[in-house]
């Protein structure tokens, strides 16, 4: 196999950095995730943002590559824990400046 996997299918177009990102997108899509309900890895892609767990029989709608977006997640966490949008952002934004440090 190829250092580009399933994004060799594209051959000599578009350029490596596009199909690595590509490869990263579709292993991460096809690889179960763990299901926010049963809490076992048996969650699979079924279509563009539906997402079936395979044991407990739970639909979601989530994102198109990952079950959840970043944005789904902030919103979840606004909601359940009581937290302000201001806190949160800040927090996220913490989190943005050191993934760019790296």
């Amino acid at each position: 196999m190829t250092k580009l996997g399933s994004a060799s299918r594209f051959g000599s177009r578009y350029g490596t950095p596009l199909k690595q990102e590509v490869r990263d997108i579709e292993k991460t899509q096809k690889t179960a995730q763990i299901c926010p309900q049963c809490g076992r890895k048996s969650l699979k892609r079924k279509g563009y943002a539906k997402w079936a767990c395979n044991k407990c029989g739970a639909l979601i709608a989530g994102g198109a590559y990952y079950p959840q977006t970043d944005v789904g997640a902030i919103v979840e966490r606004i909601i359940k824990k009581g937290e302000k949008y201001e806190e949160v952002m800040k927090e996220v934004e913490k989190k943005k400046k050191k993934e760019e440090e790296k």
